[in-house]
C-alpha cells in the first residue's frame, strides 16, 4: 500500500517535471529537470511514463530536440523502425515500428 502511494507520488512529479522541461527553453533548467525526473523513477524503481521516455537519451539525458541537432529517419531494411540520433551525443535509437 505504502509502495502504491509513492509511486503515484513519483509519477505525478515526473509529469510535472517532464512539463516544465518540455516547455522552458532554458538548457540548464531542462537538462536539470529531466535529469531529476530520471532520477526519481531509478530510485523508487518506478517506469518513466512511455510518451518520456521515448523523448530521452539514455546515454546522456538530455530531450531529443529535432530543431535543435537531433534527428529522426525511418528505415525499412531488415525490419520497420525509426532510427533517432541524438544531436549532442550522437547515440543512436532504434524504435521498431509494427507493419
Amino acid at each position: 500500500m505504502e509502495r502504491d502511494r509513492l509511486r503515484a507520488i513519483v509519477r505525478r512529479e515526473v509529469v510535472r517535471l517532464m512539463g516544465l522541461a518540455l516547455s522552458t527553453n532554458d538548457e540548464v533548467l531542462r537538462d536539470a529537470a529531466v535529469r531529476h525526473a530520471v532520477t526519481l523513477c531509478r530510485r523508487t524503481r518506478t517506469r518513466m511514463p512511455r510518451a518520456y521516455a521515448k523523448l530521452i537519451c539514455r546515454r546522456c539525458l538530455s530531450l531529443y530536440r529535432f530543431s535543435g541537432g537531433s534527428r529522426f529517419r525511418v528505415r525499412s531494411g531488415r525490419g520497420k523502425r525509426v532510427v533517432l540520433t541524438c544531436g549532442r551525443c550522437g547515440a543512436l535509437n532504434r524504435i521498431p515500428v509494427e507493419p
